[in-house]
C-alpha cells in the first residue's frame, strides 16, 4: 500500500510538473514596501517602482533607486492616465494601479507544445531592437502613421508570434504578408495577406531603391528622405525559381539613431518579429520597391485614430515570459 501511495504522489508530481510547463505563471504583484513613495525617497521600493513604470513607457531614465524629479515626473504621467489623483504620491491608490495593469489583462491560452522565447534571442532583442524601440518611443507623435508602427511593435513584444503559413488570429503563427496586414487592418484598412499580391498595394514611392556600392558586394538604400512610417517595402522571392514574384513584405518604422529601420518577420528573436537597420545584403539586393498606403492625414499628430485591435489570437505558438499588457495601459500604446 506505501508503495501504491508513492507511485500516485510520483504520478501527481509528474502531472503538476508537465501543467506548470504549459500554462503561464502568473505575474507577482511588485513590492513597494508598505510606506507612501514620495520625492526624495530611496531603496529597493523606488527600483522597483522605476522598473515598472519603465515598463509601461512612463520612465526612460536609469534606474537608480532615488525617487527624484524624473521618477516625479513619470508618477505623475501613469496616475493622470489611470485618473487617479495627480499628486506624485505612491500611496496604495497608485500602488493598487500598478500591479492591476503589470498583472496583464490577458489571460493566454498556450499550446501544449509551446516553449518560452529562448536566452539568447532575449539578449539579441535588449541588444539590437530594444534600443531602436527605446528611440522612437522617444521620438513618438502620436500620428497614426507613427500608431501604426506602435502596433506592430506592439506584436513584437506581446504578440508572441510564431513562424508560420496561417492565420493568427486563430492560430498565433504568422508570416510576412499576414503580419503587415494585420497590423493594419488594426486600423482599418483592408490589406492582402499574400505577399504575391502586395505590387498593387497603395501606390509606388517613386525614387526609393536599392543600388550595389561600385567595387564591393553590399548595398545602400538610396531615397531615404521620400520614405515615411507605415509604408510598405515589397522584396523577391528566394524560393526557386527564385525572383518570380514578391516573396517578403515590412513596414518602415523610419530613419532611427541614423539608420532606415523596418519591422518585419525574421530569425533570431523572442518571436517572429524583429527590426533590420541593414540593407547592405539581402534586405538590399532583393529590394523590389516601396508602396504606400496611409494618406497625407496620417502623418499629421492629433488627428482622430480608429483602432480596432490589437488581436489576441485563440492560442499562442510561443509561451509568453511576461504580462501581456494592452496598449492602452502603455504610455504610447505600445
Amino acid at each position: 500500500m506505501l508503495t501504491l501511495r508513492r507511485s500516485k504522489c510520483l504520478l501527481w508530481g509528474i502531472i503538476a510538473l508537465f501543467m506548470l510547463s504549459i500554462v503561464p505563471i502568473p505575474a507577482q504583484a511588485s513590492d513597494y514596501g508598505s510606506q507612501d513613495l514620495t520625492l526624495n525617497s530611496r531603496g529597493a521600493a523606488v527600483t522597483q517602482l522605476q522598473k515598472d513604470l519603465a515598463l509601461l513607457g512612463y520612465y526612460t531614465y536609469s534606474i537608480d533607486g532615488f525617487f527624484g524629479p524624473k521618477t516625479l515626473d513619470a508618477v505623475k504621467g501613469f496616475q493622470k492616465s489611470q485618473k487617479l489623483k495627480v499628486d506624485g504620491i505612491v500611496g496604495p491608490k497608485t500602488k493598487a494601479a500598478l500591479n492591476k495593469i503589470l498583472k496583464g489583462s490577458v489571460s493566454p491560452k498556450v499550446a501544449a507544445s509551446a516553449k518560452p522565447p529562448t536566452a539568447a534571442s532575449i539578449s539579441h532583442y535588449n541588444k539590437h531592437e530594444k534600443p531602436i524601440v527605446d528611440s522612437f518611443r522617444k521620438n513618438f507623435d502620436g500620428s497614426l502613421a507613427q500608431t501604426l508602427v506602435g502596433r506592430a511593435i506592439w506584436y513584437m513584444e506581446y504578440g508572441f508570434m510564431k513562424y508560420g503559413h496561417s492565420k493568427y488570429p486563430t492560430t498565433g503563427y504568422i508570416d510576412c504578408s499576414n503580419f503587415v496586414s494585420l497590423v493594419y487592418k488594426d486600423f482599418g484598412y483592408s490589406i492582402t495577406s499574400a505577399a504575391k499580391n502586395y505590387g498593387s498595394v497603395g501606390k509606388k514611392v517613386a525614387g526609393v531603391y536599392s543600388q550595389k556600392i561600385p567595387g564591393t558586394s553590399k548595398y545602400t538604400l538610396v531615397g531615404i528622405e521620400k520614405l515615411k512610417p507605415g509604408d510598405i517595402f515589397t522584396f523577391w522571392n528566394s524560393d526557386a525559381p527564385a525572383r518570380t514574384h514578391i516573396g517578403h513584405v515590412a513596414i518602415y518604422m523610419g530613419k532611427i539613431n541614423g539608420k532606415p529601420c523596418i519591422i518585419n518577420t525574421c530569425k533570431g528573436n523572442p518571436t517572429a518579429i524583429g527590426i533590420i537597420d541593414d540593407f547592405s545584403y539581402w534586405y538590399g539586393s532583393n529590394l523590389i520597391e516601396v508602396r504606400r498606403v496611409l494618406p497625407n492625414s496620417a502623418y499629421v499628430p492629433g488627428n482622430k485614430i480608429t483602432d480596432k485591435g490589437p488581436v489576441i489570437p485563440a492560442k499562442y505558438q510561443i509561451k509568453p515570459d511576461k504580462p501581456i499588457i494592452m496598449p492602452k495601459d502603455l504610455r504610447t500604446g505600445f
